[in-house]
């Protein structure tokens, strides 16, 4: 189970996340979150839902070092769903470092006004890369996204360009065998049309049993 808030700097927004992840045991994980913002600047004001996503999956251990997964999630929110399919590949060093990498497609099942005023349905390319490091109770985590949007009548994702990139930066601490405190910096885009970028600060809780 996690919390987490985050603060958008750029559009000086606030944020929060409810996660829930089980593990069946059986090489088949289901996950859950619920999304909310927040009005205006002052967090925990006039919360509303502003997304939920579940997710199930499969995982294997291909050898000792590697873990394959492949899974789908529905991403739900007021305009409709969106269908992510994705696989990931995870290996760990015997050193304490590891190296994850995810591919996933974003396809939207409801209708936006494109670029030329006629409707589209957004399909997205993403593909996620990790770079971990644990060492004793402490655990970093750097993460690179980069997007592309494959609809040619889509709006932009960034700066006018149909592709988008963000950086995120996590250090979690493990308190004991169930609770594991985090804080993350992500340098991520202001708006679809500009070159802005905007810090993205978040300070959340894990907790394991």
């Amino acid at each position: 189970m996690e919390y987490r808030h985050d603060y958008r700097d750029g559009v000086k927004k606030h944020g929060d996340r409810f996660k829930v992840y089980l593990d069946t045991g059986k090489n088949i994980g289901l996950e859950f979150d619920a999304r909310y913002n927040n009005k205006d600047e002052n967090p925990y004001d006039e919360m509303q839902l502003n997304g939920s996503e579940l997710s199930a999956f499969y995982y294997t251990n291909l050898n000792k070092n590697t873990v394959g997964l492949a899974g789908l999630s529905l991403d739900y929110n007021s305009d409709g769903l969106v269908y992510i399919p994705y696989v990931r590949l995870n290996y760990t060093f015997d050193n304490g470092f590891r190296l994850q990498g995810r591919y996933k497609w974003k396809l939207w099942d409801y209708g936006m006004v494109g670029a030329d005023g006629n409707s589209y349905h957004s399909k997205i390319q993403e593909f996620d890369s990790f770079i971990g490091y644990k060492y004793d109770r402490w655990d970093f985590l750097y993460q690179f996204d980069i997007f592309w949007e494959m609809d040619s009548n889509a709006l932009p994702l960034y700066n006018n360009r149909k592709w988008d990139y963000q950086h995120n930066i996590r250090l979690m601490y493990s308190l004991d065998k169930n609770w594991r405190p985090f804080i993350e910096i992500g340098n991520i885009k202001e708006n679809r049309y500009t070159s802005e970028r905007q810090t993205r600060y978040r300070v959340g809780i894990k907790y394991t049993w």
